[in-house]
């Protein structure tokens, strides 16, 4: 899973994007999408979008990139945008939150937002290498958020899911 920040005018809004093959999966503030990629030349892209109510839509976008930005053309409309790299940007991911530590795929997730967990239950398994890494609660309290699902992609230091001391 990647996050990003797109910046269309003056408003900033935060996005994640997990890819398998040539299917991406969008998901954001008021966004969900799914997104298969038909055909790419170089940096363009026909794109065909799957929203959550069944309708789709083809796009044509081209993109570049410099560093963590990223500069999207989409059907003729410019757009900026930047990578969010919160471990890696130095910024560390929050004391209730649990991360990878190494790069993995999401595996299994165990529990459901609301489930009680006393510290050292399995949380999430990953998978990585062929091990199979399991995530376990540092603590005793309530699954706040998940912030992954099986067969993401996951980089380390990006959390996984936040968990409510009780």
């Amino acid at each position: 899973m990647t996050q990003f920040q797109l910046r269309i005018g003056d408003e900033l809004r935060e996005f994640a994007v997990t890819r398998q093959g040539d299917q991406l999966h969008v998901a954001g503030e008021g966004l969900a999408a799914d997104v298969r990629i038909l055909h790419q030349d170089g940096p363009r892209l026909l794109l065909e979008v799957q929203y959550p109510d069944g309708s789709r839509k083809r796009l044509n976008l081209a993109g570049a990139r410099a560093g963590d930005g990223r500069r999207l053309w989409i059907d003729g409309r410019a757009l900026s945008a930047e990578r969010a790299r919160r471990a890696a940007g130095g910024r560390p991911p929050a004391d209730d939150s649990l991360a990878s530590s190494i790069p993995a795929i999401v595996s299994q997730v165990l529990v459901a937002v609301g489930d009680t967990v006393e510290a050292g239950d399995k949380l999430i398994l990953l998978e990585s290498m062929k091990m199979v890494i399991p995530i376990h609660a540092p603590h005793d309290g309530r699954v706040a958020k998940i912030l992954c699902a099986p067969g993401d992609s996951v980089a380390a230091g990006v959390p996984l899911l936040e968990i409510e001391p009780e």
